[in-house]
Parts: C-alpha cells; sequence; structure tokens
C-alpha cells in the first residue's frame, strides 16, 4: 500500500509547483509585454501553491525533513535522544489526523455552501479539499515513521 503513496505526493506537489510557475510566466509575457492583464492566473497560481504546499508537506514527513528543535536530542543524554523523536512523531500524528479532520469538516460546509472561485469558478470546496488529502497523506507518512522512531527505540534499549 504505501508504493502507491511513494510517489504520489512527491509527483503532485512538483506538477502543481510547474504549473503555477507556467501560469505565473503567461501572466508576466501578458501584463507587460501584451499590456493586457488576464483575471485567472493569479487565483490559479495561489490555489496551485496551497496545493503543493500541503502536498509536498506529505513528502517533507516521508523524507524526515521537517524543522526540529533539537537541543533534547542532541544534550540531554541516550534516554531522550531515544523518546524525544517517538514524542514529537506522535504529536505530529495527532495534529496531521486532528487538521484532516477538521479540513474534512470545513470542505463539507464549503460544499454545502456552494461557493465558486471568483476567476476560475470552480467549487471552491475542490480547493478546500487540497487541506485534508494533503494531511490525511502526511498522517500516513506521520505513522510510519512513528513505527519506524518505536522500533529504533526498541532496539536500541
Amino acid at each position: 500500500m504505501l508504493k502507491l503513496f511513494d510517489k504520489i505526493d512527491e509527483n503532485l506537489s512538483a506538477i502543481f509547483l510547474g504549473a503555477m510557475t507556467v501560469i505565473t510566466v503567461i501572466q508576466i509575457v501578458f501584463r507587460y509585454f501584451i499590456s493586457y492583464s488576464l483575471s485567472w492566473p493569479e487565483e490559479l497560481g495561489r490555489y496551485l501553491f496551497i496545493a503543493a504546499v500541503y502536498i509536498g508537506a506529505s513528502y517533507a514527513e516521508k523524507e524526515n525533513k521537517h524543522l526540529a528543535i533539537t537541543i533534547l536530542r542532541t544534550n540531554a543524554g541516550k534516554l531522550c535522544a531515544k523518546y524525544v523523536p517517538v514524542l514529537a512523531q506522535i504529536v505530529d500524528l495527532l495534529f496531521c489526523v486532528i487538521m484532516t479532520w477538521w479540513g474534512m469538516i470545513m470542505t463539507q460546509f464549503v460544499y454545502h455552501s456552494n461557493q465558486l472561485a471568483p476567476a476560475i469558478l470552480v467549487p471552491m470546496y475542490v480547493i478546500y479539499a487540497v487541506l485534508p488529502f494533503g494531511m490525511g497523506l502526511m498522517a500516513i507518512r506521520a505513522f510510519v515513521n512513528l513505527i519506524k522512531f518505536i522500533q529504533t527505540a526498541r532496539n536500541d534499549f
């Protein structure tokens, strides 16, 4: 099952960032060389950036590249070095689960409001759905990392 997730977040995030870059260049060309400003690129670029960030956070979780405060792990002895990463991963997992749940509630609320994005006329629930999707992927990654950290802590004991 994890093989399915191995490339999905990395590829989606790269696609969204690439599309955002192309759309931004199109807007620059139209604005400065053709003297005509399009209404949709800024909004679409913003939504693509948000999608790239939330989905890219899952990839960062997989690679264990999120910011960490390591002072306890490095200076408080071997016992802290073993269990602080486990505790941090538990907090990370709880945060991801809460954000996924909250994101699903917000997406459902926006779905029932029938809102459309002003310039691109896409239903806003599609944009809001990126939050629970990205955080759900990140929760899966956090759970896998938690298992790895627990196994490492057990093996070192």
